[in-house]
């Protein structure tokens, strides 16, 4: 018969062969794609940007000692990249995982400052014919890289992206009309409102095969030859926003010089004036679009 010091003695022993033994490091592991930092991106190799985010997600999510976490990047690195983090290596001791996004990001990430990114995160809108969750998947990469480069809190992420799909979006979009409708102006989670969109989207894609049109149109963009696909003040043609960025000024010197200039100054007025009438009739519009929506569904 088997007594029960013998099973106590069992049961410490596999809790230290538990603790002892490795963890299954690899199990589910994804290798990250191989990035040289070169550009244009040649061809089988993601962008940088979309393989820096990738990379800091699995950074985020990576459960094995600061070591490994090094040598999965390190693997992935080739050409330009993986010289950047071998002169990184020769500069700085003991350096992290974390310090070798960093230097890549200083290295082949975007120069804009985050005043400058939140400028254009501002100023960038749905294109005619855009789905919204288009919209918000460029809005999204925008605002990555705000937070990398300390533009904005996490906490206030979600306030950020409601604020500017609801300033952003076409005023006729029947997936914005729909939300407003449901939701008013009241701020959503991301998992909140990526399922509304959806959810709006699929519904309207089903009414719109009903009827046999296409529920959105393809998108239209101006001087689409000149234009990155990555471009990011894309405009539904407001005559507010264009007015924006031809008042915008290039630098503080050049500001205060052309301020000194009285009919400057006056074309400045002018364009205020715009601006606010402007606002005001895209406000009106709006509302009246959504009585008439009110009305046809009672």
């Amino acid at each position: 018969m088997i007594g029960p010091e013998f099973i106590v003695a069992i049961e410490d022993l596999l809790a230290k062969c538990q603790r002892t033994s490795p963890p299954h490091t690899n199990f589910g592991y994804r290798r990250l794609r191989n990035i040289s930092g070169n550009a244009p991106t040649p061809a089988g190799e993601e962008t940088f940007e979309e393989w820096v985010e990738q990379a800091m997600q699995a950074l985020d999510e990576w459960d094995v000692p600061e070591a490994q976490k090094k040598q999965r990047i390190t693997e992935s690195l080739k050409g330009s990249a993986s010289e950047a983090v071998r002169n990184l290596k020769l500069s700085k001791k003991d350096c992290t995982a974390l310090d070798y996004l960093n230097i890549l990001q200083d290295v082949f990430g975007r120069t804009e400052k985050a005043a400058e990114l939140m400028y254009q995160y501002e100023h960038t809108y749905q294109r005619k014919g855009e789905k919204m969750t288009e919209y918000m998947r460029r809005l999204d990469k925008i605002l990555h890289q705000i937070l990398r480069k300390k533009g904005a809190e996490p906490a206030t992420v979600d306030k950020i992206r409601t604020q500017q799909i609801l300033r952003g979006a076409q005023p006729l979009d029947p997936v914005m009309l729909q939300l407003k409708t449901r939701e008013g102006n009241r701020e959503l989670k991301y998992l909140e409102l990526i399922r509304a969109v959806r959810e709006e989207e699929a519904l309207l894609e089903e009414k719109s095969l009903r009827r046999g049109e296409r529920a959105y149109a393809q998108p239209v963009r101006h001087n689409e030859y000149s234009l990155t696909e990555d471009d990011s003040l894309d405009t539904y043609g407001s005559e507010v926003d264009r007015q924006e960025q031809l008042v915008v000024p290039i630098s503080t010197e050049s500001a205060e010089k052309e301020s000194t200039i009285p009919a400057y100054r006056e074309i400045q007025k002018a364009v205020k004036k715009v601006q606010e009438a402007q606002a005001e009739l895209e406000q009106v519009h709006t509302d009246l679009c959504w009585v008439i929506l009110k009305v046809a569904e009672t």
